[in-house]
């Protein structure tokens, strides 16, 4: 038996979904916020970068719409971090391309 991670995201569409072809294939790319408050009150969101690739692109293209609740499961995402124009820390996840989105 091999290792593995299932994973399920649910959170708002933070943007409509960009559409793109690379190569003969169509992905569409939308942000999801996932937002949770800290043990002190603070608000955290954590931006999720969900990339829908050929049929799921088309599903995403007709039904998600920016400020949707949506979820998202994969087995598969990659992590990214930075510090943005305030200096502040920033980090999203990237959904990687066998996902579902519902």
């Amino acid at each position: 038996m091999g290792s593995s991670i299932n994973i399920q995201v649910t959170g708002f569409v933070g943007s409509e979904p960009q559409m793109k072809t690379v190569g003969e294939q169509c992905v569409a790319s939308f942000s999801l916020a996932v937002n949770r408050k800290t043990r002190s009150g603070k608000q955290q969101t954590l931006w999720v970068r969900v990339n829908a690739w050929n049929g799921l692109a088309d599903v995403a293209a007709k039904y998600v719409r920016k400020g949707s609740m949506v979820q998202v499961s994969t087995e598969w995402l990659r992590s990214s971090a930075w510090i943005d124009q305030n200096c502040e820390f920033q980090r999203n996840l990237r959904i990687a391309r066998d996902s579902n989105v519902t």
